[in-house]
């Protein structure tokens, strides 16, 4: 993707906010002490980051980084959630110090970048030794099908995906070989919010306020049920601990 349609694709595929927090991603925030700090690698809109404040789970003496290629995005996080954002690079390296994260988020990042075992080495770079990670991506099962198509023609379920993984192996390995062992996996369905891609093409011809929240509203959360199954598709889950040493 060239620099004018990776801009493009950051204005127009804005990232929906909502109020739910992963049992997993739970899970690693109440393990955090009152003073960590949490690298959101990929932070898009700020949609992951924004709900874990939402729900309380971010207090005083937690600091937030958000990190994404997209400045565009990048703006969008600070303003949304408040909270600082970095500049990553195209090679997926980040702008942080060793060991410097108690906690590093990655959601549906690691099969975007060029170098999917570089990436996970450098989450384990910015994680502390006893740190955790709380990684997700998608599993593409044999004979899964999605109506969008990759610039080489393979169907995908982004355009910008780089690769989808065959099995939880793949990704457990992944996150096994960067320097982690890995403490809990959830697989889970994926299905498609029939308003959202609307609701981005309405936006791009003409702008709703504060777009990212509107299916917070009372009124407009029903629309957000409309869902259909996404065949053969499942999204991992992982929560893995840091190993002590260099990685990997």
């Amino acid at each position: 993707m060239n620099d004018q349609a990776f801009e493009r694709y950051s204005t127009q595929s804005v990232h929906f906010f909502s109020a739910h927090v992963p049992v997993l991603l739970r899970q690693a925030i109440g393990r955090l002490q009152s003073a960590g700090a949490v690298a959101d690698v990929g932070c898009g809109d700020g949609h992951l980051v924004w709900s874990l404040a939402a729900n309380g789970l971010l207090g005083q003496g937690i600091q937030v980084v958000g990190l994404d290629l997209s400045p565009i995005r990048l703006r969008r996080f600070q303003d949304l959630t408040g909270y600082p954002g970095q500049l990553a690079q195209g090679s997926g390296a980040v702008t942080l110090a060793d060991g410097s994260i108690d906690l590093t988020l990655s959601t549906m990042v690691i099969e975007h970048v060029p170098d999917d075992r570089g990436h996970a080495v450098e989450l384990a770079r910015i994680t502390r030794p006893g740190g955790l990670l709380y990684l997700t991506t998608v599993i593409r099962k044999r004979g899964a099908w999605y109506f969008r198509k990759a610039p080489d023609g393979r169907r995908v379920l982004d355009p910008t995906h780089l690769r989808e993984y065959a099995s939880p192996e793949d990704v457990l390995k992944l996150v096994r070989d960067g320097g982690f062992d890995i403490e809990s996996v959830q697989l889970s369905r994926l299905f498609f919010p029939i308003a959202h891609p609307i609701l981005r093409w309405w936006h791009a011809n003409w702008p709703v306020h504060d777009v990212q929240r509107l299916f917070l509203a009372g009124r407009w959360h029903w629309l957000e049920k409309l869902v259909l199954p996404i065949p053969r598709y499942r999204a991992i889950e992982v929560l893995a601990r840091r190993r002590a040493g260099n990685a990997p």
